[in-house]
């Protein structure tokens, strides 16, 4: 192996620690970006770090305060660019000039335009080797709702879609039944622990009556906003009974100067005003909870709000959870969005899927600008030799019964 290349591997081994360290501040960081940092001295870690929550010592301060004489000579890895900037703490920068770091190695630039390569070029002027983009993609999907955040100033959306293999999220009587298992219902969880708001609708509150919170792994509750224009919900739904940690907010119309009032005092609501279909401005909400500095929104439901965000073009990821049978007719997932031709239809890219116990799991990103598959180019790859089958991790036998534990 030559020199070149067994240092990209001892790069890329030594980033995927960073990423894992950075995890831990999952939930826990934001508006901030999840950074780990490890100073690296003969093959051996003499400082770690990560950012533990936004305005606390950043990763890279942490490592070089744990590595003290080490640090002189080492390496540092970051998976994020080191800032330049002063904010809550001062710039990292300064900090790993003084210490003697003698080489940086980040997983990404910063795309924060306070910092965006201002922290690599201000290393190199002072000497200090730098290696950029070790496990870019990795370390892109780690901080992805504050690159949107700090680039466009809104939040990231993710939908979280359950649904049957032929696209119904309930039957036709529409009652709140769960479709997927105790597997899929944890991860669903694990996504509440990493963002910072949870999204429904009216419907969804009135039907299923969830609690929005974190319960099935460790975690911090999201903030819990409820589509509600009118204030139909009744008192006695659990996400107003239950808001003791003050973190229920209710999302009305402002139109017709009707109040909208909380039926407990430690629910916040929002006014916005109407679309041009008379129903709440879902970017004027996403404006909103910009300036309450909420960066990542994960929206559960239900049809009509899930088709309304992908009709306006506000989803930016998607999950979507397989149960592995047909409901026929019921309720789409999509509820108010249609397509009027294959070619005006909104394509996911960059797909991956795996087993969650009995459930089939779709990850992917909606591409508005991309164009459908014509018909001559759909017989061209018919043409083709057979593509590999998708391999999918952890595949298992679909028959047995899913333990009935209720996580909503």
């Amino acid at each position: 192996m030559s020199e070149s290349k067994n240092q990209r591997e001892i790069d890329r081994y030594w980033m995927a620690e960073t990423l894992a360290l950075a995890r831990k501040g999952t939930g826990r960081t934001s508006p901030n970006p999840m950074v780990g940092a490890l100073v690296v001295k003969g093959n051996e870690v003499v400082g770690r770090g990560y950012h533990q929550r936004a305005g606390g010592p950043h990763a890279e301060i942490i490592a070089l305060k744990e590595a003290a004489g080490h640090a002189a000579g080492a390496t540092l890895y970051v998976n994020l660019e080191p800032c330049t900037h002063y904010g809550k703490t001062p710039p990292c920068v300064e900090a790993i000039i003084q210490a003697g770091i003698a080489t940086v190695v980040c997983g990404m630039e910063d795309p924060n335009p306070k910092v965006n390569g201002g922290g690599v070029k201000a290393l190199r002027e002072h000497g200090i080797g730098v290696r950029v983009n070790v496990l870019q993609k990795e370390s892109l999907e780690l901080n992805e709702a504050h690159a949107k955040f700090v680039l466009t100033g809104k939040p990231l959306i993710t939908l979280k879609i359950a649904q049957s293999l032929d696209g119904k999220i309930a039957t036709v009587n529409g009652r709140g039944e769960r479709l997927t298992g105790p597997a899929a219902q944890k991860f669903v969880h694990s996504l509440r622990a990493q963002v910072d708001a949870v999204l429904v609708g009216k419907n969804t509150v009135i039907v299923d009556n969830p609690q929005l919170t974190v319960r099935a792994v460790k975690g911090r509750d999201p903030l819990r906003l409820i589509l509600d224009s009118w204030g139909k919900i009744a008192p006695s739904a659990g996400v107003f009974v239950n808001n003791h940690d003050r973190r229920t907010v209710r999302i009305g119309l402002s139109i017709g100067k009707r109040p909208l009032t909380s039926p407990h005092p430690d629910c916040f609501n929002w006014y916005v005003n109407p679309d041009d279909r008379h129903q709440i401005d879902l970017h004027e909400v996403l404006d909103t909870a910009a300036r309450n500095n909420i960066t990542s929104i994960l929206v559960e439901g239900g049809g009509m709000v899930f088709g309304s965000f992908i009709r306006e073009q506000l989803a930016d990821k998607v999950h979507i959870l397989m149960s592995p049978r047909f409901i026929g007719t019921g309720v789409n997932a999509l509820g108010n969005y249609r397509a009027h031709s294959v070619l005006d239809s909104v394509r996911l890219t960059n797909a991956t899927v795996q087993w969650l116990g009995h459930d089939l799991l779709m990850t992917a990103y909606p591409d508005y600008e991309a164009e459908a598959v014509d018909e001559e180019e759909a017989v061209e790859v018919e043409q083709e030799p057979e593509a590999p089958p998708v391999e999918l991790t952890n595949p298992v036998s679909i028959s047995g019964e899913d333990d009935k534990t209720d996580w909503n």
